[in-house]
């Protein structure tokens, strides 16, 4: 049986301008989508009745040891700032290889040499920690403004 290992897996976010790799974060959360209902049962029904309602997409967390000496980090932490709040599109790729995606006239492609998960979303202001025995820890609240897609990988066939 195959299963994804989270360790090797990389993250992205692509800013409008350039590919960005966020280096050494610590833990990724996507939050849940909460669906609303619409009741549309009528007076004389004998059971509830509802029709699907709108979509919010959940709200995660990425968090880092923060490294003042690390680009990545500090590019994170003006995302965070950033106000009006910028939306970027995120990209997640599994562990299966360390292709990066590419941007060509403002097109991303994902190399299919392995998953992807992809959203829109942007960081609010992060908690900061300070915990004894611990690095400075970066924990940003992370609002998804898209659903999230998955893309597979494209899996060679076996040979004969």
């Amino acid at each position: 049986m195959a299963r994804i290992k989270v360790q090797k897996s990389q993250l992205y976010y692509f800013d409008g301008t350039e590919i960005i790799a966020v280096q050494c974060a610590k833990n990724l959360t996507l939050g849940t989508d909460t669906e609303e209902d619409i009741d549309v049962t009528c007076l004389d029904d004998e059971e509830d009745n509802f029709d699907p309602g709108k979509k919010t997409p959940g709200e995660g967390t990425l968090d880092t040891d923060f490294d003042d000496e690390n680009d990545s980090h500090l590019k994170l932490l003006a995302l965070s700032k950033s106000d009006p709040r910028k939306k970027v599109m995120w990209y997640l790729g599994s562990s299966h290889s360390t292709d990066a995606p590419t941007v060509v006239s403002d097109v991303v492609s994902t190399p299919t040499t392995r998953m992807w998960w992809v959203w829109e979303g942007y960081l609010k202001t992060p908690d900061r920690t300070f915990e004894k025995s611990q690095f400075v820890g970066y924990n940003y609240p992370l609002k998804r403004t898209s659903g999230i897609n998955e893309v597979m990988r494209t899996i060679p066939p076996v040979g004969p």
